[in-house]
């Protein structure tokens, strides 16, 4: 733990006497450490930059620099179950359908198919045969209703795809960001898109959604860019992470910050909820560290309390929670691991990928 995560849990706010049971709980249960914690790594995963996790059900599948998405089963441990070629950037299970997935790859490839078959598609289009400029992807975010996709850029030109219409998929509004777009996140009654991004200070820019109608006063989320951005699956929050180390709770309903979390000293550069909105987890250091804080850090969503705080060998690129149970996926920087012929580094500290399970609070 770091001195200021240290001096911050010491000062640790008083706890809602509601959430006293759930804060006494998860005390325990990250207290006791290895007794109740378990912590693995995803095997047989190729050495290979991680750009996005997502769980399928109670599968695990990546999108990897390499050129493949992939689908792993982590309680098996005996490498890919299926892969997928392409240059996918990003990639997103539909909320409210697990085994379906919806995939965009840098040179405007779009892709929604069952994880379960390896050649079934719903939808497998070009979308810069609609328009040139679509292309150079980076981000993908699927809305609560699964209604619709929001796609995002090089250029930060965000699209939003229609799925409305059953077995069609439709164009729908665009919108030219000002700004660098860092990330995005729904707001949990899909009518708000929330777009993460840089400059001084940092802002969150609402869009209206289908229309992609600007809101006139973007919120002052950090002091510098905002980095990353994740919704709370019950509603209640969405958190953004931002250059300045801090970490902001806002109450997407009246657009207040309800809560700030100190306790990183690096950029927090990814976050996400568990399945009850009850733990927020984040990893810092960002792709062009060198040096400094790398760690994952776990809080109390509703009781703004320290639970976990621990170095990783290389800083978290990208985290899922999965969707059902208080399991944890996160990855590091390839870049930064110890390198494979160092003998002296465990296979824990030379994966990729690692799965944290912590007990479910009843």
């Amino acid at each position: 733990m770091t001195s200021t995560a240290f001096i911050a849990h010491v000062l640790s706010p008083l706890i809602d006497p509601q959430f006293a049971e759930q804060d006494a709980f998860y005390e325990k249960a990250f207290g006791s450490g290895d007794d109740q914690l378990s912590r693995d790594y995803l095997r047989n995963f190729k050495r290979s930059a991680t750009y996005s996790l997502d769980w399928a059900g109670d599968k695990l599948l990546t999108a990897t620099k390499d050129g493949f998405l992939r689908l792993y089963d982590p309680e098996r441990g005996e490498g890919e179950e299926r892969a997928w070629a392409g240059e996918w950037m990003s990639m997103q299970c539909d909320p409210n359908s697990p085994f379906t997935a919806a995939a965009v790859s840098w040179s405007g490839k779009f892709r929604v198919f069952d994880t379960r078959m390896a050649s079934s598609a719903v939808f497998d289009v070009d979308l810069k045969k609609t328009s040139p400029t679509m292309k150079d992807f980076l981000w993908l975010c699927w809305s609560p209703d699964s209604k619709h996709i929001a796609v995002s850029n090089r250029s930060d030109q965000i699209y939003l795809l229609d799925l409305r219409e059953l077995g069609k998929i439709r164009l729908g509004a665009s919108k030219a960001v000002q700004h660098e777009v860092n990330q995005m996140v729904w707001a949990p009654d899909g009518d708000t898109l929330w777009i993460a991004t840089s400059g001084t200070p940092g802002k969150i820019h609402l869009f209206s959604t289908p229309a992609m109608q600007a809101d006139d006063a973007p919120l002052q989320a950090h002091q510098y860019a905002t980095l990353s951005l994740a919704g709370d699956p019950q509603g209640k929050h969405i958190a953004s992470g931002g250059s300045d180390c801090l970490v902001t709770l806002w109450d997407p309903k009246h657009l207040v910050c309800t809560n700030t979390f100190g306790f990183a000293t690096q950029p927090v550069t990814t976050l996400g909820f568990n399945h009850n909105g009850s733990l927020l987890a984040w990893g810092t250091g960002g792709t062009g560290s060198t040096g400094g804080e790398k760690n994952l850090t776990i809080v109390g969503a509703n009781t703004a309390m320290l639970y976990w705080q621990d170095s990783t060998p290389a800083p978290v690129q990208t985290i899922r929670w999965h969707p059902k149970r208080n399991v944890l996926a996160y990855s590091l920087n390839v870049a930064q691991l110890p390198d494979e012929r160092d003998r002296r580094a465990s296979s824990r500290e030379l994966a990729v990928v690692h799965i944290m399970r912590i007990p479910d609070f009843p």
